[in-house]
């Protein structure tokens, strides 16, 4: 493989975006020049991280940035006028900031053979430099970018907007890389373009310390039932607490993760009716987390159909579990659905209610506990065949090994 120069082009932080720096890592070790240009909110020197160099960019107009409460997913929205004024002042806000930072990037970013864009915000900058310096352009998609938060609830010509930059860039791209075979024929479907699926998977962990989290919150043996990640709407937290009364009293239900509703959560288990049965633990580093989550007894995907990435996806939390030798219950949606009917590594259940999301707890807590233990040994033997970060990674190289070869990009 030919080595190099590749510019990855990421509209956000980096230090917690696990896919984006598996990838850099995995380009670097393998003998590229890895550069990413992250989002700062305000100057910051370039440094190294992983193997590439990390070049904060920050925008010079800064009226709004990506976290910051969006009204398009506000659970109680105002008065339609109301609604209208702070929906289009958010998205004016946004935009300008974006553009601010793409200028940016423009300016300070030098020629590369690879401009690899993350997805839609990331790919637009990759493909403005792409015109600028000329070499290869990677399309990297996360998500179903334009089915996710916001951008799944914008107006509909700013959705047709968006969609149709989208499908240009995308089809002008040499590659295009995807999370899952599902997301894939999406795309596919959508703009005419065939993805390689690179799914997100963590590296194996050898050896994990178990009794970090039960030695943390002295749970002992008690049944523990664990969702980790980020605790925001849509991802099944509501009907994980909402369940908690009908779960075995001795069951602990821990929410391992960040979000304004952590808030919330962590005051809910301060009242009698929680106390000891509900824990909120701040995010650990992505490091140690197998050492975290390995000590459940259940792990919670619980996604809600309220935007179709969430019905395609296939999150983080799906190999971590995995790779942890955790059993999960997941949303019945396709691609969750299929990895664990075809690896035995859990069950695929409705989520939608707490009802329905007890009685499936119950059915994993009701194992024997031989098949308690052969559920995680399925988990973790799916992991170390197929759902890892080794074995995923090869495609990315792949397709950069192709992209040397085809002579788009020129070292």
């Amino acid at each position: 493989m030919r080595p190099l120069r590749i510019t990855m082009l990421l509209y956000g932080e980096i230090e917690h975006d696990s896919r984006v720096r598996r990838e850099m890592a995995t380009l670097a070790a393998a003998g590229h020049s890895v550069t990413v240009a992250t989002l700062a909110d305000s100057p910051r020197e370039p440094f190294e991280l992983d193997g590439a160099h990390i070049v904060p960019v920050a925008p010079s107009h800064r009226e709004l940035m990506p976290g910051e409460d969006s009204p398009f997913l506000a659970a109680k929205p105002q008065g339609k006028v109301g609604r209208l004024t702070s929906r289009a002042r958010w998205a004016k806000g946004y935009m300008s900031t974006y553009r601010s930072w793409s200028g940016a990037a423009l300016q300070t970013l030098p020629a590369a053979d690879a401009w690899h864009g993350h997805d839609l915000l990331g790919l637009l900058t990759a493909k403005s430099l792409q015109k600028r310096h000329g070499g290869g352009l990677v399309h990297d998609s996360h998500e179903l970018f334009m089915e996710a938060g916001s951008a799944a609830r914008l107006p509909l010509p700013a959705r047709r907007l968006l969609r149709r930059m989208e499908a240009r860039a995308s089809r002008k791209a040499d590659a295009v890389i995807t999370v899952n075979p599902s997301i894939a024929v999406e795309l596919h479907n959508r703009y005419g373009v065939d993805p390689v699926v690179l799914m997100n998977c963590p590296p194996l962990s050898p050896e994990r310390k178990h009794g970090k989290l039960r030695d943390h919150l002295k749970l002992g043996k008690r049944p523990l039932i664990l969702y980790h990640g980020a605790i925001s709407p849509g991802r099944g937290v509501e009907q994980l607490v909402e369940a908690i009364p009908l779960l075995p009293p001795d069951a602990a239900v821990v929410l391992l993760g960040y979000g304004d509703m952590a808030r919330v959560y962590s005051a809910l288990a301060d009242d009698d009716a929680y106390r000891g049965r509900l824990y909120v633990v701040p995010a650990v580093p992505i490091s140690d987390l197998p050492n975290w989550i390995c000590d459940a007894d259940v792990g919670i995907i619980a996604f809600q159909p309220v935007d179709y990435n969430n019905v395609l996806g296939t999150p983080n939390k799906l190999f971590e579990y995995m790779e942890a030798g955790v059993p999960m219950i997941v949303s019945d949606f396709p691609e969750m659905r299929r990895i664990v009917t075809e690896t035995g590594a859990g069950i695929a259940r409705d989520t939608s209610t707490a009802a329905s999301l007890a009685a499936a707890i119950g059915e994993l807590l009701d194992d024997s506990a031989d098949e308690k233990a052969a559920r995680r040994g399925r988990a973790r033997t799916a992991a170390e065949g197929t759902y890892n970060w080794a074995v995923q990674s090869q495609q990315l190289l792949k397709v950069y090994e192709r992209l040397g070869d085809s002579g788009v990009a020129k070292p």
